[in-house]
């Protein structure tokens, strides 16, 4: 059977890769720190896939086709979007998808009450291959590519999302055999394209990080109204960890960092979850 040896969590900003001008030297040296940290995990781990969930940033989806979840299933994906390769500062680089996973997981989800949709033409965005630059740079470990709707209304609501965490690692502990890591790429708080975009709400983030740190999920879950996501942003990048937090169940994390810099867009928000040190 499958085992799910490594969470990690980590931000996708483009301007980490397209503008880390943007960010101070004391900045850009902690967000370097939290990022090595993850890569070595990754690497100490060795996982024979990792399993990204994370939210299309109106790539492969918009308001005429809009699926609430969507695994990538082809035999390689390729990133980052056209749209995108000028600014992100990312080569373009074409990446196997573990198809065993992938359709394992849709075929089960069905089984399971999950209506997964699929997609054999994805393509990914900086929401993807911002934190896969830095995590393994050579872009040679196999993925599973999940869309999570956090962008577009109507999103998943926060008790639909832990749930299909739950039944995700359900899968692979039980009809996946292999090795695991799972990443979360997003942040608890910003509005991309909203009127408060480029603020930062720090008492959210760490609210939010509170509860990471203590594997509180049903008390994500209750956060995480209709009032708190509308006060968190556009992106709606909650739902992302707390299908995460499903996953993990009442792992706590090893390690978090929250760096914060008013001359940054965003707050970045960091975690990694180590199964066998429990």
């Amino acid at each position: 059977m499958g085992k799910v040896i490594l969470g990690l969590a980590a931000p996708h900003n483009p301007n980490i890769t397209s503008r880390p001008d943007k960010m101070s030297p004391d900045v850009q040296s902690k967000l370097d720190s939290a990022f090595g940290h993850l890569k070595g995990c990754l690497s100490e781990a060795s996982p024979d896939c990792l399993l990204i969930l994370t939210s299309d940033h109106v790539t492969n989806f918009f308001y005429n086709n809009a699926p609430m979840f969507c695994l990538g299933v082809s035999d390689t994906c390729t990133g980052p979007a056209p749209k995108e390769l000028s600014e992100l500062n990312i080569p373009r680089a074409t990446l196997k998808v573990d198809t065993t996973m992938a359709k394992g997981l849709l075929n089960y989800g069905i089984e399971s009450g999950i209506d997964f949709s699929y997609s054999r033409e994805m393509i990914l965005d900086h929401a993807f291959m911002v934190p896969l630059s830095l995590l393994t740079p050579h872009m040679d470990l196999p993925i599973v590519p999940l869309h999570i709707n956090g962008m577009l209304p109507p999103r998943p609501t926060a008790a639909r999302c832990f749930r299909l965490g739950q039944q995700i690692g359900e899968y692979l502990r039980n009809r996946y055999d292999g090795n695991v890591a799972v990443l979360a790429s997003g942040s608890f708080s910003g509005d991309i394209g909203g009127p408060k975009m480029g603020s930062i709400d720090t008492a959210l983030d760490l609210e939010f990080l509170d509860l990471v740190k203590d594997a509180k999920g049903q008390e994500m879950v209750n956060k995480a109204t209709a009032e708190t996501l509308e006060r968190a942003g556009v992106a709606n990048e909650i739902l992302i960890w707390i299908t995460l937090q499903g996953v993990l169940g009442d792992l706590k994390p090893s390690f978090t960092d929250y760096i914060c810099g008013k001359d940054w867009s965003t707050a970045a928000t960091l975690a990694t979850w180590r199964p066998n040190l429990r």
